[in-house]
């Protein structure tokens, strides 16, 4: 084979320029003749022997033979070489392209996954028919002094104990109850329960009044607007604005019945409390409609459509009402107290966690392609209603309302007006 130093020696030898193209043409094929020949005359006598008998054809034949083996593996060994630079750079190309084939079709099977699951678990999930009240999380922010359950007390003045004090005053406090029973002919042990139709008319006129100018005066829908902007910045930034669609505040009145009064609990037989059981049955509807900003933050690009409307049908509980002092109310919030709130009394109510609160809730989801009343947003709105409601007025929370004063002043004075007719005013007799 031919060196490189060798080819570069024929080329130095050449005196004159030629092309490139004459080079390969011309020179090339007899400097290869020429190269080719040295090479036979430099091997052994046997092999020259045998070159020297032999025909002009037959050397002219082995000489193409052996340059085609030579320009052979000249081509491949350039091609190995190429190959050995091109390799690399094949193989990063296919792994990228992998790489990046492998991912979108990882990340187009997880978004499916998703998918099948949310369809699965969230919108065809059945409801149950049964869900458990929620409890209380957060400390009541108020309640009741039990003094009488201790010996003693403290005394703020001297700062010391005065056990014989506190004996006289929960005495006195029992010898005032048992009076007061005794008097109104009322025995907690065998007194049956009453009725309270009485309360029940009285209570219809209010709510039949509050109805009235509820529908005529739009105060509700006004109250309504109003606390929706007032709470419009508390939002979340995914949610649009919220506009009443329906609100309905019933036709039927609430049913108090089965009213007893028997001893509060861990009282000593001391306090007294009223027990009332409560029963409506009724359609109580609100409708709000708004819109699930998907793009955030680039808001309106692409929105989903929401509108729910929750309807209250039936409502079952277990009332605790009971009179107390200023003084066996302790207030535990942060917020000021006026001092006329810290003397008379007050009015105490509850209901016990047995409640039971029926709801007829309809969703709406989609603007082409609807999802109606999906059973999991039901259950969230339900859940969520429940625990607002035994957040506030559920055992052991209560709410309290200060009563009025009851003694009789001149500027709470007031008298009817009768309106007369036509027909009674001619019959009047004039002066």
């Amino acid at each position: 084979m031919v060196s490189a130093l060798e080819v570069k020696s024929i080329k130095d030898s050449n005196e004159t320029l030629i092309s490139l193209d004459d080079y390969i043409r011309n020179t090339l094929p007899s400097q290869l003749h020429e190269i080719l020949l040295e090479e036979f005359q430099n091997q052994d006598f046997s092999r020259g022997q045998d070159v020297s008998n032999s025909t002009h054809d037959q050397m002219i034949d082995h000489t193409l033979e052996l340059t085609s083996d030579l320009l052979r593996n000249a081509l491949d060994k350039q091609l190995m070489e190429v190959q050995s630079r091109t390799l690399p750079v094949r193989q990063s190309n296919q792994l990228i392209s992998w790489s990046f084939a492998q991912g979108l079709i990882i990340g187009q099977l997880s978004v499916v996954i998703f998918l099948i699951f949310f369809v699965k678990f969230f919108i065809f999930t059945d409801a149950s028919s049964k869900m458990d009240n929620p409890l209380p999380s957060k400390v009541s922010k108020s309640y009741l002094k039990n003094r009488r359950e201790s010996s003693s007390i403290k005394d703020k003045r001297k700062g010391v104990l005065v056990k014989e004090e506190s004996g006289e005053t929960d005495l006195h406090g029992s010898l005032q109850l048992n009076d007061i029973l005794e008097k109104t002919y009322y025995n907690v042990d065998t007194h049956s329960a009453e009725s309270l139709d009485w309360f029940n008319v009285l209570l219809a006129q209010m709510i039949q009044q509050f109805r009235e100018e509820a529908w005529h005066k739009d105060n509700i829908l006004t109250s309504l607007d109003s606390f929706i902007q007032k709470r419009s910045s508390d939002l979340p930034d995914y949610l649009d604005k919220i506009t009443i669609t329906e609100l309905d505040i019933g036709e039927d009145f609430p049913i108090f019945s089965n009213c007893r009064i028997q001893y509060a609990p861990n009282s000593s037989d001391k306090k007294l409390e009223a027990k009332i059981d409560i029963d409506l049955n009724d359609k109580i509807t609100f409708g709000m409609s708004t819109r699930l900003l998907l793009n955030y933050p680039k808001k309106c690009t692409a929105a989903l459509p929401i509108d729910l409307a929750v309807s209250m049908v039936r409502f079952q509980a277990c009332l605790t009402v009971s009179l107390i002092t200023a003084e066996e109310l302790e207030f535990t919030t942060g917020n000021k107290i006026d001092d006329n709130e810290k003397n008379g009394y007050y009015l105490v109510f509850s209901f016990t966690p047995e409640y039971k609160i029926d709801f007829d809730i309809k969703s709406l989801i989609g603007a082409r392609s609807k999802l109606e009343n999906i059973p999991k947003i039901s259950n969230i709105i339900e859940y969520n209603i429940k625990k607002w409601f035994a957040e506030r007025c559920v055992e052991p929370r209560f709410q309290s309302v200060k009563l009025p004063g009851m003694w009789p002043r001149s500027k709470n004075t007031r008298e009817e007006v009768i309106h007369k007719t036509e027909d009674e005013s001619s019959k009047t007799p004039h002066s």
